[in-house]
């Protein structure tokens, strides 16, 4: 990064702070008192026409007064943008980006996507259920591997900064918890075929239906195939490999199934996704354009979770569940005799259970106190050959057991602060344990504003993975890994600007330890060591609503400095300026919702230590409602303008950049029951 670039944001990042400090003091002369009973009725609202969160401290509260940077999307944003995947609506969000290497989509936030991480520093919920599989400690994949069908989705909470206070492990940079729609909020019978650009396909069908006696069931299963595009890889342009051109092997198809039972103070759910990827572009040295190289991702749970209001100062809330997590991969390798045919096993089963209480204190605020305990079934990894001859290279299986116990303290000492105290224990028979605690205040200078200023340390365990993996090739265990560890600040200013308009200013500093990165040991082996210190600070600032009646909007700027703490320089994959703005208008008496979405990325450093070039993206997305009393159709373009840019990729590509997806189009029907 320019060093001029550097210093304006480090200027611009405490000058922020001193301005959230000094409109602190003249606002005190419209305090507004906070009565009654939180747990009897919901909270105040500064501003009513912004929903709530509950991922910030386990019960429901405006984003105002909630102890973190939160954005909430809602089903209407998702319906009105055409969001199709989990990392289209966070490529839409302040602060976010997401990249793809053609296996997988990864999020970035505050400068953090290092290539080939699988998004381990964040924390992915589904209705309060971690999704973090126990071997790689992946979250919550961003494409159509993630399990879940966008018209399912009621809210989704991102909840910024640090978690794991009250979640544990991952929670670094963001906790992000996806609230699915109750079976009494969906349609009888809803169907959706939906048709795009590279050959893409998908069907879905849900029901909402009521069984009597106080239980309401929804289901809703999927199918989705997409055949792919043909690609060119300047890297491999020879006349032995097509002259870097691949047909016939981009390809993905799976399906989702999700089932929600709701029946009395119970709740039962099930989830199971599966999504193989064809995977084009010679990844760890295989034949280039091979359609044999593949990988299978599954993923599900069932979970039986109660809820009771004991009084109404009190709540009790129990989860216990089943997780599993499938991967398999073939690599397709060229040898004088043939082809040598390698597989990767991944098998992770483990069970657990979660519970939590709160109780209003009199006078003081909310305790909220509660642990968890998580038991490996099996953390199983194979790499073995299947052909020219049978050859077991690894074959590991290392179960965790793992607890923590945590409490939060909501305190009110005077009607304009609401200050937060929790801190978190955690221990594994793997892992050290690690202490993680949390201060946040709150100060609602008025009706109109709130000040925030927040400071949390988080960690990240090792993973199976990084911890066992030794395949007598390339790679060495290393069972001694450590956890990575995370000390943020953040100050944030929340104000009112119109009736129906919001502004946000943030400013945040991290400071990383013990990251776990790969280092070439003696004799050439790969191993996971902890090695790594990085630093992060950066300034984000939104303006949401709606300036005039008619037109719905949010823009945001974010700009940040992440880099290595040993040598200065900027992280790979971490732009420096992010800009966004998406807005919808409502035609023909609102049957028709035309809405785009624009975003900026600046360039972004390589892994080879290239730079890929800034650039301006923009999505159009056209929706009908109530267009026909039981249709509705909806038609969109990504990359509307056709623009060419590349994103960084991580190691075990030839190439240190890949090229993304040029205009594509989409067109969904959906039928639905009038109800």
């Amino acid at each position: 990064m320019l060093p001029w670039l550097t210093t304006y944001t480090l200027r611009l990042s405490f000058g922020l702070a001193l301005v959230v400090v000094a409109l602190v003091a003249p606002a005190a002369r419209s305090q507004q008192p906070d009565t009654g009973s939180e747990l009897a009725s919901p909270e105040s609202v500064l501003f009513d026409s912004l929903p709530v969160v509950e991922a910030a401290t386990l019960h429901a509260q405006t984003l105002q007064n909630a102890p973190a940077s939160v954005t909430v999307i809602s089903s209407e944003d998702i319906r009105r943008y055409g969001f199709r995947t989990l990392g289209e609506v966070l490529a839409s969000v302040r602060g976010f980006y997401v990249t793809y290497d053609r296996s997988y989509h990864y999020a970035g936030l505050r400068g953090f996507s290092i290539p080939g991480d699988y998004n381990t520093r964040f924390l992915v919920m589904l209705n309060g259920h971690y999704l973090t599989e126990n071997v790689y400690s992946s979250n919550g994949f961003f494409g159509q591997d993630f399990a879940l069908d966008m018209h399912l989705i009621k809210r989704i909470e991102i909840v910024r900064g640090p978690s794991s206070a009250l979640y544990g492990s991952n929670g670094i940079f963001a906790t992000i918890n996806i609230v699915t729609r109750s079976p009494v909020e969906t349609k009888r019978l809803r169907v959706s075929t939906e048709t795009g650009s590279f050959g893409e396909r998908k069907v879905t069908l849900s029901s909402g239906m009521n069984l009597g006696h106080g239980a309401n069931l929804l289901v809703s299963t999927s199918l989705f195939h997409n055949e792919g595009q043909s690609l060119y890889f300047p890297e491999f342009d020879r006349p032995e490999t097509n002259f870097g051109r691949v047909r016939d092997a981009d390809a993905e198809r799976g399906y989702h199934a999700f089932a929600n039972l709701i029946w009395r103070k119970w709740s039962f759910t099930g989830l199971l996704g599966s999504r193989e990827k064809q995977i084009p572009t010679g990844w760890y040295g295989t034949i280039f354009g091979d359609p044999g190289n593949r990988i299978l991702d599954q993923r599900g749970f069932l979970e039986a979770a109660y809820t009771r209001d004991i009084d109404a100062n009190r709540k009790f809330r129990w989860r216990i569940y089943y997780d599993r997590y499938r991967y398999r991969a073939r690599y397709d390798y060229a040898l004088e005799t043939g082809i040598e045919d390698r597989r990767d096993l991944t098998a992770g089963d483990w069970v657990g259970s979660q519970l939590a209480y709160d109780v209003a204190i009199p006078h003081v605020g909310i305790l909220t106190v509660g642990g968890e305990v998580n038991a490996d079934l099996r953390t199983l990894q194979r790499h073995f050959a299947v052909s020219p001859g049978p050859v077991e290279y690894l074959h590991v299986d290392s179960p965790d057991v793992g607890y923590g116990i945590f409490a939060q303290q909501q305190w009110q000492p005077s009607p304009a602060w609401t200050a937060y105290f929790g801190v978190r224990f955690d221990d594994s028979k793997d892992h050290a344990h690690f202490i993680s605690p949390r201060l946040a205040l709150v100060y609602r200078a008025s009706e109109r504003s709130s000040y925030k200023f927040m400071y949390g340390r988080a960690f990240r365990h090792p993973n199976a993975y990084e911890a066992f993996y030794d395949d007598d090739l390339t790679q060495r265990a290393n069972p001694g890994l450590g956890p990575e560890r995370a000390q943020t600040l953040e100050v944030a200013a929340e104000r009112r600007l119109a009736k129906n308009l919001d502004g946000i200013l943030t400013t945040y500093h991290y400071w990383l330890n013990d990251l776990i990165e790969t280092v070439s040991t003696e004799g050439d082996w790969l191993q996971f060591r902890n090695v790594a210190q990085s630093h992060a600070y950066g300034v984000e600032a939104e303006l949401s609503g709606r300036p005039v009646a008619w037109i719905e909007m949010a823009a945001s700027l974010a700009v940040q400095h992440a880099t290595n703490a040993d040598h200065g320089m900027a992280l790979t994959n971490s732009p420096a300026r992010i800009a966004k703005l998406r807005a919808s208008v409502p035609l023909l008496k609102n049957r028709l919702m035309p809405a785009v979405a624009v975003q900026y990325l600046s360039s972004r450093t390589t892994m080879l230590g290239d730079n890929v070039p800034g650039v301006w993206l923009a999505d159009l997305t056209f929706t009908t409602n109530a267009l026909h009393p039981n249709f509705d159709l909806q038609f969109g373009a990504r990359n509307l303008l056709d623009r060419a840019y590349y994103d960084p990729v991580g190691f075990g590509l030839v190439q240190d950049r890949l090229r993304q997806d040029g205009r594509a189009l989409f067109l969904k029907l959906i039928w639905r029951t009038r109800e």
